[in-house]
């Protein structure tokens, strides 16, 4: 059988020039880092046939849709 290890895993994040671990961060920072995180990963998997970006309000989507910026 093989053994069995922990592992353990660190991220941190470029704020300016240093490094923070996501640890650190506060609330407002990990909500912006989720949705960046997601947004990339959406545009990517999409990409050439929808735009994910993020929504400062309700009336942004559909404002979007239809064109209007």
């Amino acid at each position: 059988m093989a053994k069995k290890q922990e592992i353990r895993t660190v991220s941190f994040v470029h704020i300016g020039d240093e490094l923070v671990n996501t640890d650190d961060l506060d609330d407002d920072q990990r909500r912006r880092l989720a949705t960046w995180l997601k947004t990339t990963y959406l545009n990517t998997l999409f990409q050439g046939k929808a735009e994910f970006f993020e929504s400062s309000g309700e009336g942004d989507c559909q404002e979007r849709r239809r064109g209007v910026k």
